[in-house]
């Protein structure tokens, strides 16, 4: 799913930082994301959403993600009402990965497949990694030092916005791994974050 505005531009959280505060739950049971918003309601959308052009209130449209063209569906006004009274911006609309685009990575493995994400599918940060950088920059050790508490620590990682976090034994043993597995799932690495 993405965000875009009333003239189609994806809505990120570098230009809105209030995109934090929107939290996604999937329940698997009645097959519907739920997402809550401070002070706001939640609401709830199907998570398959069904592309056939007579759907009332859906309707494939199109934006661009990193200058790629891509092809979405909308999830209807309700959603985007919310969205746009819980971001007080009008004109917001949600728009869910369509089937039918195949917009493929631009990093080492260029026949993968991507959906609405920059560069892939998850980010990796290594917690590891994180703590080398920090200490490599001499102005937030002098304001913000590393103590045995690892609440600061977490702070910084966070500002990654990584999709996944793990502690390696060394700091940037990730520049190496071609893949990970996490509980018998198989995860190819593409290549090293462009914006990290």
């Amino acid at each position: 799913w993405m965000i875009v505005t009333s003239n189609g531009v994806a809505l990120t959280q570098k230009t809105d930082p209030k995109l934090c505060l929107i939290r996604p739950t999937i329940c698997e049971m009645s097959q519907t994301m739920n997402l809550d918003f401070p002070y706001t309601k939640s609401v709830s959308i199907p998570l398959i959403s069904n592309e056939e052009p007579n759907r009332i209130g859906a309707f494939l449209c199109q934006s661009k993600v990193c200058g790629d063209q891509i092809q979405g569906i909308d999830c209807g006004d309700p959603v985007a009402d919310w969205l746009s009274e819980a971001l007080c911006i009008d004109g917001l609309r949600l728009i869910q990965h369509s089937e039918r685009d195949q917009r493929l990575s631009k990093t080492i493995n260029h026949n993968q497949t991507i959906s609405l994400s920059n560069q892939a599918q998850f980010l990796l940060i290594n917690s590891k990694s994180v703590a080398w950088l920090i200490g490599k920059v001499t102005d937030s050790i002098d304001y913000y030092p590393l103590s045995d508490d690892n609440n600061l620590l977490d702070g910084y990682v966070d500002r990654f916005r990584g999709n996944l976090i793990v502690e390696s034994k060394q700091e940037l043993d990730e520049q190496h791994w071609e893949s990970l597995e996490i509980n018998d799932i198989q995860f190819n690495v593409d290549g090293q974050c462009q914006r990290c």
